[in-house]
């Protein structure tokens, strides 16, 4: 007994131990910037890291559309009770959707004179083997394709506004694919098992985050906009209560992944930092194609650092959203 009293207790140590160097090598937006007369676009903007992102930006006077399938006129009001800012909208938009995204896309083109920050924020897990209507991976759909289509449309209203800066919200999760060859962005992952399958394919499409952000990065260099993937952290958000929900099991796995996040995690206002930072610190300017881990650059995923592999999946995506050759970055 006393034996496994110490054991608990060393555990609960190295715990504390744990948590006190994640809060204290935590990386803090410092920016000290006023975005009065800019104008910014949060996906996902409702709930989690996506809200904390558009709460602050509006407190710094910034326009900001908040990019939703949930229904957010009360985080825009909120937001506005917040701040005072109430230069704060909400428009639908359902990323899981070629159509809804091109239809959303021409109405911010129809409606905003400019552009400075568009976030790609929004994310899902859980889905497993289920398409959208467009025949496309439905996890993969909302993470990647979604917000690689949206970026590509918006690319003349960025293009227009100058140091303009787009963030891609990825995971370090990239690092742990099953991204092998072309064809695997919009196939299952291969595992028996229903919880590691959604995790691998959420893993995919964070990888594929990355990739999208140094290929923006490469091809809009001459514009002066800066393009960079920021990774939050581990942070506790309502995607892991609807990765579960969608799972339909409560499997060890997310049991183990649950109690680690909200020991040792993040909330989502410091998540949200990375992102911020990379969406308007001035340090940043200019720097562009990296992925940023508590506000500072970190290595890349092998598979993304492969030039050949990179441009074959980045073809492969414009295939997949159907890109017109107009619309192709050139």
């Amino acid at each position: 007994m006393s034996c496994l009293i110490s054991i608990a207790f060393y555990v609960l140590l190295a715990g504390i131990v744990l948590k006190i160097y994640a809060k204290l090598s935590m990386g803090w937006c410092k920016a000290k910037v006023c975005l009065v007369g800019k104008t910014a676009l949060v996906t996902g903007g409702n709930s989690g890291i996506g809200y904390e992102t558009a709460l602050h930006l509006a407190s710094r006077g910034c326009r900001v559309i908040i990019a939703d399938v949930v229904d957010s006129e009360s985080s825009r009001k909120q937001i506005v009770e917040e701040t005072g800012n109430d230069n704060i909208i909400y428009k639908w938009i359902d990323l899981g959707s070629l159509q809804s995204t091109r239809k959303f896309a021409e109405d911010i083109i129809k409606t905003e004179p400019r552009l400075d920050i568009l976030i790609n924020n929004a994310g899902v897990a859980g889905f497993s083997e289920i398409c959208s209507d467009d025949g496309i991976l439905m996890d993969m759909h909302i993470n990647h394709f979604g917000s690689f289509l949206l970026t590509h449309l918006l690319v003349d209203i960025l293009k227009k506004t100058p140091k303009s800066r787009i963030v891609f919200v990825s995971s370090i999760g990239a690092f742990l694919h099953q991204v092998n060859t072309v064809e695997d962005i919009n196939r299952p992952a291969r595992f028996s098992h229903k919880t590691f399958k959604s995790l691998l394919q959420y893993n995919n499409s964070k990888l594929c985050n990355i990739i999208s952000a140094r290929g923006f990065a490469k091809r809009l260099s001459k514009h002066s906009i800066t393009v960079n993937a920021a990774y939050p952290g581990i942070v506790c958000t309502p995607i892991f209560t609807s990765f579960r929900n969608r799972i339909g099991e409560s499997t060890w796995v997310f049991k183990m992944i649950k109690i680690f996040t909200w020991s040792f995690g993040k909330s989502a206002e410091e998540g949200a930092q990375t992102t911020l930072h990379c969406a308007i610190d001035k340090s940043v300017e200019g720097i562009s194609g990296n992925f940023f881990l508590d506000c500072k650059v970190f290595k890349l995923p092998p598979k993304v650092a492969d030039d050949d592999f990179s441009e074959a999946v980045w073809t492969e995506s414009e295939k997949i959203v159907k890109l017109s050759q107009e619309e192709k970055i050139q």
